[in-house]
């Protein structure tokens, strides 16, 4: 009888292994053909799935997709450690047992996050959307907008009290102004735009993570800790993933086209703020250049990103070091070849805009 109950036990799961295979066969061809993801999925089966869980999990007040991660790593874990233990006993039928059950799990978590969300990095590249001609970016122009960046970072900087800043009531005003704004309409799904607070901003902080978006349960989580200067821009950026875009460097695009123009001048600085973070990184392989630029900074928001860099230095550690191996591998697999380094491909979309901008005045 244990002998006919396991066998009927594998057979579930051989089943479920198999259904997976072809549905993953199906999602890698689907991949290649960005009209058909752009179309169909991200504009029809994203915004239906996205209702799906309104329902589920946007009413509830904290993450469950931190609970539901916390589960899945538990739960691999008991069964990677029984597995060698068994190995260890020899005993064949429960190593057996935990393999398949090992493989059904990440074979269910493959697909549920591909059908899911994860199609979303295979659909039209928002330069395409915008008309952006990205590959006439010259050094020269890089420069004038980082000029043009810093000089209105400043004077915003002299209009606020960024320190007394409260965030109680800057997700939802963000929320607000995200489902307000029609300059993306037809590209975003706006079928949920909702940011929560993880379970925990400290244990976030040690991933060196200011904010993350679960495709697993559609939930923004915003760091509670981060600094204020870059808090509203961390926030757009994750909402973005929300609405359907994944690709790193279009997230940190689309929050600046949110905020620079908004009627808060701390929404505003922020942009600016974190445009110019971006921007100042490639000088930094010309110290001289990159020293010029940032002597352009005004005290304040010198400030701003030196407390910014000692906020996150305090936390880092082996465990930034091995999610951001994780992360960047995660990425590469995902369409951006360029790893973590696609964050910084913004400033291409952003000189990109500006040329587009300065052509139709």
């Amino acid at each position: 009888m244990k002998h006919k109950a396991r066998n009927s036990h594998r057979r579930k799961y051989y089943i479920t292994i198999a259904i997976c295979l072809v549905l993953i066969f199906c999602i890698e061809a689907l991949k290649s053909n960005t009209a058909f993801v752009e179309q169909y999925y991200a504009q029809n089966l994203y915004p239906a799935i996205s209702y799906i869980y309104i329902i589920l999990f946007s009413w509830i007040p904290f993450s469950i997709g931190d609970v539901l991660y916390s589960a899945i790593v538990l739960l691999l874990a008991y069964n990677i450690f029984s597995l060698i233990k068994s190995a260890f006993q020899k005993n064949s039928t429960k190593v057996v047992d935990h393999i398949i059950y090992i493989c059904t799990t990440l074979s269910v978590i493959y697909v549920v996050f591909y059908v899911n969300w994860g199609l979303n990095y295979f659909r039209q590249p928002i330069a395409e959307k915008f008309g952006l001609h990205t590959y006439e970016i010259k050094k020269k122009e890089h420069l004038e907008v980082l000029d043009k960046y810093i000089k209105i970072a400043n004077d915003l900087r002299q209009e606020i009290d960024l320190e007394h800043k409260t965030k109680n009531g800057v997700k939802g005003d963000l929320v607000e102004i995200v489902k307000q704004d029609t300059l993306l309409k037809g590209y975003l799904c706006k079928s949920q735009v909702n940011a929560k607070s993880p379970l925990s901003s400290d244990l976030l902080s040690y991933f060196t993570v200011s904010g993350y978006f679960n495709p697993f349960t559609l939930e923004v989580q915003v760091n509670q800790n981060i600094p204020n200067a870059s808090y509203p821009f961390t926030n757009v950026h994750e909402l973005t993933h929300q609405m359907g875009v994944g690709f790193e460097d279009e997230c940190n695009f689309i929050a600046f086209l949110t905020l620079y123009d908004d009627k808060d001048v701390w929404y505003q600085y922020s942009a600016y703020y974190a445009a110019i973070g971006y921007l100042m990184q490639p000088l930094a392989r010309d110290k001289e250049l990159f020293e010029s630029y940032r002597d352009k900074l005004s005290p304040l928001v010198l400030d701003d990103f030196k407390q910014e860099r000692e906020f996150w230095q305090s936390y880092r550690g082996w465990i930034d070091r091995i999610s951001s191996v994780f992360y960047n591998q995660f990425l590469k697999h995902n369409n951006q070849p360029e790893g973590l380094e696609r964050y910084n491909l913004m400033t291409t979309l952003l000189v990109a805009w500006e040329k587009q901008q300065e052509e139709l005045r």
